[in-house]
């Protein structure tokens, strides 16, 4: 899997989003450029395509310019964070946009299983997630832990467990479907008990560029146990390895967002 995962330095793509948050449904265009470990660019028109929002991201900073309402916000990842209810760093927010697995750790033990269309690679059951799961350590009760997409979690036990795990990474059941002819990964389901989230990714419409394959279209769902966000982005005109630039410029008479 891992040596199937998208290689570039540098990435372009126009990107078509539709989003649905807190009974908002909402659509946009969005010209994305990015570096690898550096930064991430978007430009963000409406269907009439004119700019009205321009975001920097890098990996200890956001800058945004609302065009819209004449204001900039320059600060933390928070910014984001706090519009999706999800920790993101910038690795990860670099995979959600190419379509390489979230939170994937080469060092992370899995274990392996066969579906209809290829292999599921899900995170061992370490002896906390059982605890908040409320399963006994039998082989039965595990697997069948594993092979659930959403857990169910008593609330009592989670409290007890949560006194001695607390911001703990152990608390994550990561999952991911691998096709069985292209090796790359079309699903993820991602749990964290500790905080009682998830993110789920499907990804579809595999195009070759530069010889490597790349979605074409991605949807995420974003949950907690009080509301819930959608994202379907549909990439076109994508480029990999070609420098580009990363403009930015905040109008004098534009508002600082604190």
């Amino acid at each position: 899997m891992e040596s199937h995962m998208l290689q570039y330095d540098w990435f372009a793509a126009k990107v078509t989003t539709e989003v649905e948050m807190k009974d908002q449904k909402m659509s946009f265009k969005t010209n994305l450029r990015m570096r690898r470990d550096s930064i991430i660019w978007m430009s963000i028109s409406p269907a009439l395509g004119i700019e009205v929002a321009r975001m920097i991201v890098t990996p200890d900073s956001v800058k945004f310019i609302d065009k819209w309402n004449d204001k900039y916000y320059l600060g933390t990842h928070d910014f984001i964070e706090e519009r999706v209810n999800v920790e993101l760093d910038f690795s990860m927010l670099q995979d959600l946009a190419i379509g390489n697995p979230i939170l994937y750790d080469a060092e992370e033990r899995f274990k392996g299983s066969k579906d209809d269309d290829g292999y599921v690679l899900t995170s061992r059951a370490k002896a906390k997630i059982r605890k908040v799961a409320g399963l006994k350590y039998t082989k039965k009760n595990v697997e069948a832990m594993e092979d659930t997409v959403i857990l169910e979690v008593d609330e009592k036990r989670y409290d007890k467990v949560m006194e001695k795990y607390e911001d703990d990474n152990d608390l994550i059941v990561k999952r991911y479907w691998v096709h069985a002819e292209n090796f790359k990964v079309v699903r993820t389901i991602i749990n964290d008990l500790l905080n009682l989230r998830s993110i789920q990714a499907e990804y579809h419409d595999f195009e070759a560029v530069e010889d490597q394959l790349v979605p074409m279209k991605m949807n995420y769902v974003m949950a907690d146990t009080d509301q819930q966000a959608s994202f379907v982005m549909e990439y076109s005109r994508v480029k990999l390895d070609r420098p580009t630039t990363f403009p930015f410029t905040i109008p004098e008479k534009f508002v600082k967002i604190e």
